[in-house]
């Protein structure tokens, strides 16, 4: 029996409430389900979380012009971080290099599906 339709909402709801940071990062290696954190961080950020149906998220994320790196930004990582520091990995994903300078704006958004 799959599981039922509030259920499925209530863990889309518990994601949503969770997310908290987003980190950027330099690490273009594959990403996996079972990564644990970002390969190496450039800059940790808040994203917005918006429930856009009953499956799915937009987590969004903006860096303006006051960082720039050396090399190209390769990976989105997503976390839920308590008070204690503890955090619980939500998803790692690589993206095409993106150069971040202080001439540019990045706004970084991640459509994720709950099933």
């Amino acid at each position: 029996m799959p599981a039922s339709d509030r259920l499925k909402r209530l863990l889309l709801d518990t994601i949503a409430n969770n997310v908290n940071e987003m980190t950027l990062g330099f690490d273009g290696t594959p990403a996996t389900s079972s990564d644990g954190s970002a390969g190496r961080p450039a800059v940790t950020i808040k994203p917005t979380v918006t429930i856009l149906d009953d499956t799915s998220l937009l987590i969004e994320g903006n860096l303006g012009t006051d960082h720039s790196f050396a090399d190209s930004i390769t990976e989105v990582y997503i976390q839920f971080k308590n008070a204690d520091s503890e955090f619980t990995p939500i998803a790692r994903h690589v993206i095409k290099p993106i150069v971040k300078t202080v001439g540019n704006e990045m706004k970084v958004q991640v459509l994720m599906e709950v099933r």
